[in-house]
């Protein structure tokens, strides 16, 4: 991200003929469906207000991701939002408006919550219109329609009524698009039911409720069309009884069938930890930009918003010693990582002033001083923002094509190229130069067989390079699912956001935003204002993830994220670096729900931007935490236990 921001910035500069002493687009603003095209012009003017000829110009816009502009000065749109037109000639700059309606639905996507109802009873129908890309339209309005009122009815809302024992389709309509879900009445044999859960529970806890139903008989009634609910806010139920609590109280969960009710009561507690999170120490950066790390036996590398990567000798971590750097031939060194056993690393390129930018191999079997070994840039010679080592492939991706590559290094001074895989939509185009726009690859993780891709606006998606799954292997990557949302939904238009991380544990994957205003200047020591979350994936179903829950803290960005014993440790930018509870099963939100244990402020008044934090990530190590901040430098914290008192 950094490093195409920071390209494109760099480009804008252009010759325009003398006499011009102001410019302007025309029109100022505009207009259009994603998917369509607008055409700009630039109108030139001289001292005495007069139309003269604007010379040479540069066109560029932003955010990169939901259009595209040529030198033509035509704007190609990809999705919806709001963008920035810019032109320059000379040293005169305009820009105009372009606001992006989202392109319009294809389909409904539809459920029900629970799918069984009994005679009298009701559900609810959830319809939401889906574009062509996957993006889902929440605030496109759906109507529904029962197919026969006499079994069912269903109002504007999507409550659906019971009214007879049989099947009925359930139609959501949003403009011509629409879908379709089963829902399923029965007659009711439930006189009475029997509630049970915890009596109590921690804020953040998911607790879980199960109902007896009987009939006029004593008996027991089996799988009962149960419809679940609790009383007063600060608390969620869900259609398989779970239940968590965001504010502490006493709580009355409520199961329902037909005109049946049960309850029991919950006394929730505000949750506590038994750990603090401390920093231990810092190592300042003032005259660069720290980006990523990776702490590996008694090392720690660091790599540089510039041409750089630091190592650290943290046999003490109370106080890093920078022991050697080395420097490449790039404006940005985004990534660093080694193989497990930490004889070879992988670092990242981007912005060569050869451009030639790929990856380079590092020989580290002096650990503290790295030295190159060898360099990959045959087929991704336009940049690699991200790598992920695993084995002896490296999986990045190629800010050229917008792919992801694998790179086999069994040979680590002769890498090649063995695969190649990328989504495709509707909106990709090559530009003259070969870029490739209108999709982007952001991030990767891999383990246990399967490729995890932050693919920003085009969502998440899962290959298998190894799993089984779908019969994939590294050198032959298969598909195995994605799950899509819009950013707009939790974003204001104008901003760049998109998927940007992703972290497998347990059976969840933290797929994470990141978000950035349309236009910033790396470069400049001015605070760069960031939002976003994370989005918590339930991925027992691996071919239909599922989100569950979520962290975000209020106002504040989110970057790279690490897992460790069920502590998750995020990179929040602003935020600093925070510590998080996840252990047990997780729903809902996490941040309101007090699963915070501590957090770093990582902000120093000797750093590249004084007195800001911008923690780019987080990696826990040998009882230690490890965190790069863009703006200060290299933090250690540490989890400590709550001191006891008599």
């Amino acid at each position: 991200m950094w490093g195409r921001i920071a390209i494109l910035l760099s480009i804008v500069s252009s010759v325009a003929a003398a006499q011009v002493t102001s410019i302007a687009v025309v029109p100022a603003r505009a207009t259009a469906i994603a998917g369509q095209q607008v055409q700009f012009k630039v109108e030139a003017k001289d001292a005495s207000g007069s139309a003269v000829d604007p010379g040479a110009v540069r066109w560029f816009l932003g955010p990169f991701e939901i259009a595209s502009v040529d030198q033509r000065g035509i704007v190609r749109t990809h999705r919806q939002g709001s963008a920035r037109v810019m032109v320059r000639a000379g040293a005169n700059t305009a820009a105009a408006d372009l606001t992006i309606l989202p392109k319009p639905p294809v389909k409904v996507e539809v459920s029900a919550e629970p799918r069984d109802v009994v005679v009298g009873g009701f559900t609810l129908v959830r319809g939401v219109a889906v574009t062509e890309d996957g993006e889902p339209l929440r605030e496109s309005p759906v109507t529904y329609e029962s197919a026969d009122p006499r079994v069912a009815t269903v109002d504007a809302s999507g409550t659906v009524m019971g009214k007879a024992a049989g099947e009925i389709v359930i139609t959501a309509r949003s403009g011509s698009a629409k879908g379709e879900t089963l829902v399923r009445i029965s007659t009711s044999r439930v006189v009475r039911l029997q509630v049970s859960g915890p009596p109590s529970a921690a804020t953040g806890d998911v607790s879980r409720f199960s109902v007896r139903a009987l009939d006029a008989q004593g008996r027991t009634v089996e799988s009962p069309a149960v419809r679940w609910s609790v009383t007063n806010g600060g608390a969620q139920m869900y259609s398989d009884g779970a239940f968590v609590a965001e504010q502490a109280g006493v709580y009355t969960v409520t199961a329902t069938v037909g005109t049946i009710s049960g309850a029991a009561p919950i006394a929730v507690r505000q949750r506590t930890h038994e750990w603090n999170f401390e920093k231990v120490s810092s190592v300042s950066f003032s005259n660069l930009q720290a980006a990523e790390l990776w702490a590996i036996g008694d090392v720690l590398y660091v790599s540089t918003a510039a041409d750089r990567v630091y190592a650290f000798d943290i046999t003490d971590p109370g106080t890093p010693k920078l022991t050697d750097s080395l420097m490449v031939d790039a404006r940005l060194v985004n990534d660093v990582s080694t193989t497990s056993d930490g004889k070879i690393g992988v670092i990242t390129r981007q912005g060569a002033s050869s451009r030639r930018n790929g990856i380079v191999f590092l020989d580290l079997s002096s650990p503290l001083h790295p030295k190159v070994l060898s360099e990959y840039t045959a087929t991704v010679s336009g940049g690699v923002h991200s790598a992920f080592v695993d084995g002896h492939y490296v999986y990045l991706t190629d800010d050229g094509k917008r792919a992801m590559k694998v790179i086999n290094f069994s040979d680590p001074k002769n890498p090649r190229e063995v695969a190649q895989w990328q989504i495709e939509n509707t909106h990709t185009a090559v530009t003259p130069d070969g870029q490739t726009i209108g999709r982007y690859l952001h991030d990767i993780q891999v383990k246990d067989g399967l490729a995890y891709l932050a693919y920003f606006k085009d969502g998440m998606v899962i290959l298998d390079v190894g799993n089984g799954i779908k019969g994939g292997t590294p050198e032959d990557p298969k598909f195995v699912s994605r799950y899509t949302y819009s950013t707009a939904d939790f974003y204001p238009p104008d901003m760049l956001a998109g998927t940007h991380t992703v972290f497998r544990f347990r059976n969840y994957l933290i797929v994470g935003d990141e978000v950035f205003p349309q236009f910033f200047d790396l470069d400049s020591r001015e605070r760069i204002k960031t939002l976003g979350r994370l989005h918590i994936l339930d991925v027992t179903d691996i071919e239909h993830p599922k989100k569950v829950a979520e962290y975000s803290v209020p106002n504040a960005g989110s970057h790279n994220v690490w897992v460790e014993n069920d502590v998750l440790y995020v990179g929040n930018f602003e935020a600093g670096v925070r510590a998080v509870d996840v252990r047990g099963e997780l729903r809902g939100d996490l941040y309101a729900q007090g699963r915070e244990i501590g957090n770093i402020w990582t902000a120093s008044s000797k750093a590249f931007r004084p007195n800001v934090p911008m923690t780019w990530g987080a990696q826990p190590h040998k009882g230690h935490v490890y965190a790069s901040d863009i703006n200060s430098g290299v933090w250690v914290g540490k989890l400590t236990p709550k001191r006891v008192v008599p």
